[in-house]
């Protein structure tokens, strides 16, 4: 009978590709459209994609996401430093400033501004230069992608930040944040500089724990100060991406988009797969007069769903994991990220789909009356 049943569906090729396309299309929809949205939630933790070496970040205990901070003082940095259990404490910069570019345009950056003796926070991967290049004079490190942006300069370029004069020694590969600006690299003191702010200077204060201490100790006795929060990378994310999907309206029209797919996935398969289960009606009314059990013709149609929903599924999820690859390669602004359980939901979400199309089908099948193969 499956054998049967696989004939039936790839008897009829034309209705055969359009259901399977309309599968792959709505597939392609929820895995792009997934991908695309955990990415911008990717980059809207920000720094928090290129600083790796804390195991704590200090922020002011009002802190909802990572680009919006309240600027902590020198004695808060200090009073950290004497917590038990912590084997360094330094500050980190975050800001933005405007650079002025030859032919009287501007660009604005993201200035971050690691502290001058450990150069803690400093990028991972160099391309020219080195770190340690920022203890020379008004220099600066950008990131090699922000470089095009900011009219394709070089090493041993100077630059005007904020009427401060810059010169660029060393690039780096960096990841930009939620509003792709170019990032440039600096010194504690310098960014300061590039950025002038109040008496409290401080973004961010990055905490490592001493070897065999417990970090969720450390974390408590941190917090135990009152008027700072320390929140492990992971909760930081965590609290960054819960901001942006509640109080931004990026979650809901991502969401739209995926529940379109979902939604043009359910109609057009039910359609196609029940006009499919008409023409094909005389078949099984043939194999009811022969004896053949409700169940067996209801396990038939969902062979049939299942076989179109699995290919269907693998060429839109293969479409959505080419477009994430190519725009990986070409470094695109347009961030992806496409992680397994997104694949899983999808083609969870592509059964359930085809599924629920083929109930009409099921229903049609189950109430043919064998007598129909007799009618004229």
């Amino acid at each position: 009978m499956l054998h049967v049943a696989l004939r039936m569906l790839f008897g009829d090729r034309s209705k055969y590709v359009i259901l399977v396309a309309g599968l792959a299309f709505a597939a392609l929809l929820m895995c792009q459209q997934g991908a695309i949205f955990l990415g911008l939630l990717t980059q809207a933790t920000g720094p928090l994609q290129n600083v790796r070496q804390p195991d704590l970040w200090v922020t002011d205990p009002s802190t909802t996401w990572v680009a919006e901070y309240r600027p902590l003082s020198d004695v808060k940095l200090a009073r950290v430093r004497s917590v038990p259990g912590v084997e360094w404490a330094e500050p980190f910069f975050n800001a933005y400033a405007v650079v002025e570019l030859p032919g009287n345009t501007f660009k604005r950056v993201q200035i971050l501004g690691i502290p001058r003796t450990t150069l803690v926070g400093r990028p991972e991967r160099m391309i020219e230069g080195t770190a340690e290049d920022l203890w020379r004079p008004d220099a600066v490190i950008v990131d090699q992608n922000s470089a095009g942006l900011m009219g394709g300069v070089q090493v041993g370029d100077v630059l005007k930040i904020n009427d401060r004069r810059a010169v660029v020694v060393g690039l780096c590969k960096a990841r930009r944040g939620f509003e792709s600006n170019a990032i440039v690299y600096t010194t504690f003191d310098q960014a300061v500089r590039f950025t002038p702010t109040g008496r409290e200077r401080i973004s961010y204060i990055l905490v490592k724990v001493k070897d065999g201490e417990d970090v969720g100790e450390v974390q408590r006795r941190i917090d135990a100060l009152g008027d700072v929060a320390a929140l492990t990378p992971g909760q930081f994310r965590e609290r960054t991406v819960r901001f942006v999907v509640q109080q931004t309206g990026i979650g809901v029209n991502f969401g739209i988009t995926i529940a379109l797919g979902f939604g043009v996935g359910l109609l057009l398969s039910a359609a196609i797969f029940y006009q499919f289960t008409l023409e094909n009606l005389r078949y099984f009314a043939v194999l009811k007069a022969l004896g053949t059990s409700t169940r067996r013709l209801v396990g038939m149609v969902l062979l049939q769903a299942l076989i179109v929903g699995v290919i269907g599924f693998g060429i839109g999820a293969g479409v959505a994991g080419v477009f994430t690859i190519v725009s990986r390669k070409v470094e695109s602004d347009l961030s992806t990220y496409f992680p397994w359980p997104l694949l899983v939901g999808a083609f969870v979400a592509t059964l359930v789909t085809i599924g629920i199309g083929s109930l009409l089908s099921i229903r049609r099948v189950v109430r043919v009356p064998a007598g129909v193969v007799f009618a004229s």
